[in-house]
């Protein structure tokens, strides 16, 4: 059987430490039926010399597009609308997917027609790649085991390269929507997706998310989790959702906050 096409966006900016890994991890998926378009924001520190060199050992799978690109949203959106693929999804320049990620999402495409959109396991990196937050991982991974619109609502229990979803919902419930800085547009674009649909959910690993120190998720999370909060204000008015996803909010800081000491 035909393996359906699958289009993977990743914004970059100034990731040559690890873009390479993300990468590879990508051309270890052995998957053919495979487009990867790197929406470059015009780095300085090698990143795009780094791509470069991958696109022309693999001209059939990597496209590179480097400038001025509005930011992390406008990047992604770019890349998206540019994507030919059955199933789109983006993953940031420094987080990896598990081996047979691609595989499994395919498969679980062609089992699963009348779903818009797929959501697996995710777990926690730092910058060696050693897993890190198992106890964060392991709540995060029961509550999509117990997939529900109120628990998207009360967390985003989702991790963000394990989220898969078909062109067509993509063209009917995107684009994604930026928030004041910029890193939590995908929380926004879940909601609006749950409030027709669920994602499929797969209880398999399919990425590692990578915590530096350094990046956006480690540096400006108190802002993040306030964009967080506010979004969920936007789709709910229920004050024990709220208290709840306020809640929530506080574990994910402490636990941030261990993982940076």
């Amino acid at each position: 059987m035909k393996t359906p096409k699958i289009s993977v966006i990743i914004p970059s900016f100034n990731k040559a430490q690890y873009i390479g890994q993300t990468l590879d991890s990508i051309i270890k998926q052995e998957y053919q039926n495979l487009e990867v378009i790197i929406q470059d924001g015009g780095s300085t520190d090698g990143t795009y010399e780094i791509v470069k060199k991958y696109s022309e050992k693999y001209p059939r799978i990597f496209k590179i597009e480097s400038g001025n690109d509005g930011g992390q949203t406008n990047a992604i959106n770019i890349g998206f609308a540019r994507a030919k693929g059955e199933i789109v999804t983006y993953i940031n320049a420094d987080d990896v997917y598990e081996d047979g990620a691609l595989f499994e999402i395919a498969g679980q495409y062609q089992k699963h027609s009348e779903a818009l959109w797929f959501a697996g396991r995710g777990k926690v990196i730092n910058k060696k790649g050693e897993e890190i937050a198992k106890l964060a991982t392991w709540y995060k991974n029961l509550l999509l085991s117990a997939s529900s619109r109120f628990n998207l609502l009360s967390t985003n229990y989702l991790t963000q390269p394990s989220v898969f979803l078909t062109k067509k919902a993509y063209q009917k419930y995107g684009p994604f929507h930026g928030t004041a800085n910029g890193v939590v547009m995908e929380y926004e674009l879940w909601l609006r997706l749950s409030k027709d649909s669920m994602p499929y959910v797969i209880p398999k690993t399919l990425s590692a998310f990578r915590i530096t120190g350094e990046n956006i998720s480690s540096t400006s999370y108190k802002d993040t989790l306030k964009e967080d909060e506010i979004i969920a204000k936007r789709f709910t008015k229920n004050k024990f959702i709220l208290l709840l996803h306020k809640f929530n909010n506080l574990l994910r800081m402490a636990t941030i906050k261990i993982i940076n000491r």
